[in-house]
Formats: C-alpha cells, sequence, structure tokens
C-alpha cells in the first residue's frame, strides 16, 4: 500500500538507480486532502538501493502550485521477488483515481533518452515554481479576448 510521505518533497536519484519509470498520458483533476483541486500529472518510480533491494515512490505533481506530493510504499525496500506486484499496486492505486498509464521502458533506452526521461519527472526533482497566472489586459475586449483563446485550438 501506498501511503503520502510529507517528510519528501522529492525522491533525489540518479539514473543509474532508476529502474522504471510509469507516466501519466491524462492530467484529470484531482482534490487531495489539504490541496485546491487541480489537474494533476502522475509517475510511479522504481529505484535499485546501493544494498541491492528496491524501492518504489508514486507523485501526483500538481501542475496549478507546482508542488509535488509523494507516495512511498508501506516496505521502503523489497527484494526483487516482490518488485512486480508492488508495481501493480502503484499501478492500481494511480489508475483508481482515474490516470491512464503508459511504461516509458526505461531500462530499453539509451542513457540520453533516459536523462531526458528523468528531467520530465518532477518527483525526481525539488519543487518547481508554480506557473503565474497571466492577468487579463485591462485594455483587451472580452471579444478579443475570446479570439485569442479560439485562435489557440
Amino acid at each position: 500500500m501506498f501511503r503520502p510521505d510529507p517528510s519528501l518533497s522529492h525522491v533525489p536519484a540518479g539514473r543509474e538507480q532508476v529502474v522504471s519509470v510509469i507516466e501519466s498520458i491524462n492530467q484529470p483533476q484531482i482534490s487531495i486532502p489539504g490541496k485546491v483541486p487541480q489537474t494533476v500529472q502522475a509517475h510511479i518510480v522504481g529505484l535499485r538501493n546501493p544494498n541491492g533491494t528496491f524501492a518504489m515512490f508514486v507523485g501526483l505533481f500538481l501542475r496549478q502550485t507546482g508542488e509535488s506530493v509523494i507516495y512511498a510504499h508501506e516496505r521502503p525496500e523489497f527484494p526483487v521477488e516482490a518488485y512486480r506486484d508492488i508495481e501493480a499496486e502503484g499501478l492500481q492505486f494511480l489508475e483508481s483515481m482515474g490516470f491512464m498509464l503508459d511504461n516509458a521502458n526505461y531500462s530499453k533506452l539509451s542513457p540520453e533518452a533516459q536523462e531526458q526521461t528523468l528531467r520530465r519527472v518532477p518527483l525526481l526533482h525539488r519543487q518547481r515554481p508554480a506557473a503565474p497566472a497571466a492577468a487579463p489586459d485591462s485594455r483587451t475586449s472580452p471579444r478579443q479576448a475570446l479570439a485569442r483563446l479560439l485562435a489557440g485550438f
């Protein structure tokens, strides 16, 4: 079972330590206790520990506030034999929230592609600042604002 770990702001891990990356292909709006409901991006990351055991984390990245909520498995270290079962728990956990997930096939990627993949996983990095909301231009009419919005599609 995965539980939120408020002591973690991120999980620092190097490319060689990461075993797998599973990421959401959608961004549903989620309501996390104590947080404003917002669109969320999800990841599951499996790590190999220096002692040969494994660890798994689920990260929810709250797009509006730029926060990561990290869930750690109740077994902080486990043997390779338990890896697939714990990964399946993570998949079920996120799918129950409405996420659709895709395995990045991390271990089959080139080192450069692995680095690129890790750069887009928020739970591996310190909290990113929230994107500032664009202030409306007081000189823009509602019709012009609507035209700009529709032009973006």
